[in-house]
């Protein structure tokens, strides 16, 4: 193999492993996007609940 060849190919493979890892990085935030909505939806329903939580009155510490 001559120089410029050998040149070409350590640049060919350091092309495709940044193009690896820049393939990982964005389903990497794709997921993370996904569940940050997914965060934003459940904050969203807990914030908004007007159902009422039932009282345990044999509780020791409840006070009538």
């Amino acid at each position: 193999m001559l120089p410029d060849e050998m040149e070409a190919e350590k640049n060919r493979r350091i092309i495709l492993a940044q193009a690896n890892t820049i393939d990982l990085l964005e389903n990497n935030v794709h997921q993370l996007q996904s569940e940050l909505q997914n965060a934003y939806k459940r904050i969203g329903e807990l914030t908004t609940k007007t159902e009422t939580v039932p009282i345990d009155r044999n509780y020791k510490g409840f006070k009538k």
